[in-house]
């Protein structure tokens, strides 16, 4: 049997195992199927990667399952593969750094309920999160065949976790602004704007940081430089298509978190910032 018929007949056993979780846990050598589960969280196939293991990983970690020893371990393979064959485009390794992103975020929610990361780990996922999002290229959401990618939301999943958590320093807080801008400013691998509601997961993210101490006049200086780097693309590239996929970024983005502010009935000195913004970019691009 050659390498691929293995590897093949390999996966049809774990999802034949991970379809029959409880059965499996009866009898299962736990560490042996998390380190199967790990080497298989990058599979471009979407029922094994996004249905199976990580749902599986939602179970294992959060319904008490595992050792501090174990949920330890999965971290550290998982903060490696969340700069696997980083600055990759259209390139499968996506699948690995954005559901190990996700595998992150249960490990944080956990540690929310019960501390047994140390000081020193959080602070490494917290700057691992800011660092992936700002190093991602591959921005595509939903691959034909292979299912979700969605890197840009599952870093926005992951940034906003760590900014959640109660470890949080505020010192991070001007970098995750910077961010946050920067991955409405990244460069599209096919060539169009955000198209799988990537806006909204990164609105949380600013919301988290409001929500830690932030202040509005912060928010609004900072909501001034993503008009002024939008400013500065247009004067460079006139109305070209780039600019045009920016700036759909940008006031999808800006929309999101007007509606965010309204509902929750916070910020209005902000939300009318917002509604400047946004005017004065439809009066730019349609007057």
């Amino acid at each position: 049997m050659n390498k691929i018929s293995i590897k093949a007949s390999d996966n049809m056993s774990l999802k034949s195992e991970l379809k029959n979780l409880d059965e499996t846990l009866q009898h299962a050598n736990l560490d042996h199927l998390i380190e199967r589960m790990l080497e298989n969280i990058g599979s471009t196939d979407p029922e094994l990667r996004d249905s199976l293991i990580y749902n599986s990983f939602g179970k294992l970690i959060m319904e008490n399952y595992l050792t501090i020893k174990q949920m330890n371990y999965i971290l550290v393979v998982s903060l490696r593969n969340l700069f696997q064959g980083i600055g990759q485009k259209e390139d499968d390794s996506v699948f690995s750094r954005s559901f190990s992103s996700l595998v992150l975020v249960l490990l944080l929610m956990k540690d929310k309920e019960e501390r047994f990361l140390s000081d020193d780990t959080l602070k490494q996922l917290t700057e691992g999160s800011i660092a992936y999002l700002k190093l991602e290229e591959d921005i595509r959401g939903h691959v034909a065949g292979k299912g979700w990618a969605h890197s840009i939301a599952h870093g926005a999943d992951l940034l906003t976790e760590a900014i959640n958590h109660p470890n949080f320093t505020m010192t991070f807080s001007s970098e995750c602004l910077e961010t946050i801008k920067l991955s409405l400013f990244k460069d599209s691998t096919r060539e169009l704007p955000y198209v799988d509601d990537e806006e909204e997961r990164l609105v949380y993210a600013v919301v988290a940081l409001q929500e830690k101490g932030v202040s509005d006049s912060e928010i609004e200086d900072w909501l001034s430089t993503i008009s002024d780097d939008l400013t500065k693309l247009v004067e460079k590239e006139g109305y070209s298509l780039n600019f045009f996929w920016k700036r759909s970024n940008v006031i999808k983005f800006l929309r999101g978190y007007y509606f965010r502010l309204l509902y929750k009935n916070e910020s209005l000195q902000i939300r009318e910032s917002i509604v400047e913004i946004l005017e004065r970019w439809h009066k730019e691009t349609f007057n």
